[in-house]
């Protein structure tokens, strides 16, 4: 089922969608629209030049992500920059799976960055991969292919190797528990190149973010946890290797090196490396690894963490 609502009424120029259906001429028009799915309850609005592509959960409303449609390249969602942490660990991405598609967020910027590499993306909702063409410009092509299907069911399916796998999926604000354990970090790590890098966008302000961190230490002998700056979003970057080390930051390339003409003056690498954390030692200890038969993800994510004393 889906639906559409207008807020402040045509005064603020915002145009009334229903059943997917546009006023002639309302391309430009702002807009705010609601869409139930049954993975999700999705709002998008405009407002000039910025889309926004919000999920509806518990009262409330998280923006999962956005474009600014005068500069489809720029990250407007923060943490989106820290995803490119992952140069630091494997600097030459010629292949990225990336699980979630959102509005495409991260996608634009890296397609212009290494027009050859193969992105990936694998995306559950079919409304979502719509709302994405048809309301926030994005367009699939051969090397930004979107297959519509359950994460982990393409990981288990596609036997390829990948030098980024990013997980970036949320349902209703929250990741699905099949995608947060122990069996699936497991295949994600089959799935890697030999010097590949798993990515995953954790939230830091619950229980959950503990047992997330313990559970890919489980899989992964090394892991390096990046703060996006109070935005309550780590990025957690893990390898399959021992050696070498990638958890000092000594050893990793210099921002510079890496960059590459798309990224000026939308992406700071140098300051993407000052957002690395030490994984909270003194907290892991009460955490559970999640594994097929104990997730209970949604009970944690509603457990605020205190991140002072480590103390329920």
């Amino acid at each position: 089922m889906r639906w559409a609502r207008v807020t402040q009424g045509a005064a603020l120029g915002v145009a009334l969608v229903v059943g997917g259906l546009r006023p002639a001429g309302a391309a430009e028009t702002n807009f705010v629209e609601q869409f139930d799915t049954i993975y999700n309850s999705l709002t998008v609005e405009r407002r000039g030049d910025l889309v926004e592509l919000r999920a509806r959960a518990r009262g409330s409303e998280a923006l999962e992500s956005a474009v600014d449609l005068s500069d489809p390249l720029r990250l407007v969602i923060p943490y989106t920059r820290s995803l490119y942490g992952a140069l630091f660990f494997q600097p030459q991405p010629k292949r990225v799976m990336m699980i979630g598609l959102g509005g495409a967020g991260f996608h634009r910027l890296f397609s212009a960055a290494y027009p050859d590499a193969l992105l990936q993306t694998v995306e559950l909702d079919p409304k979502v991969l719509e709302l994405c063409e048809t309301r926030m410009q994005f367009k699939p092509t051969a090397n930004t292919p979107v297959a519509v299907q359950d994460g982990r069911m393409f990981v288990k399916r596609d036997r390829r190797e990948w030098d980024w796998l990013i997980l970036d999926a949320f349902r209703g604000g929250f990741v699905p528990p099949h995608l947060k354990t122990e069996e699936f970090y497991r295949e994600c790590a089959a799935r890697l190149s030999e010097r590949g890098v798993f990515v995953s966008n954790l939230h830091a302000t619950t229980e959950l973010f503990y047992s997330d961190v313990k559970t890919i230490q489980a899989v992964f002998p090394q892991v390096v946890l990046f703060n996006t700056d109070g935005r309550g979003n780590v990025i957690a970057f893990a390898v399959k290797y021992r050696t070498p080390v990638i958890t000092d930051p000594a050893k990793w390339p210099g921002a510079a090196a890496l960059m590459v003409p798309a990224f000026q003056g939308r992406l700071d690498l140098a300051a993407v490396r000052k957002e690395r954390i030490e994984i909270p030692v003194a907290q892991m200890g009460r955490a559970k690894v999640l594994s097929d038969d104990f997730a209970p993800v949604e009970f944690l994510d509603t457990l605020k963490s205190n991140n002072a004393d480590g103390k329920k």
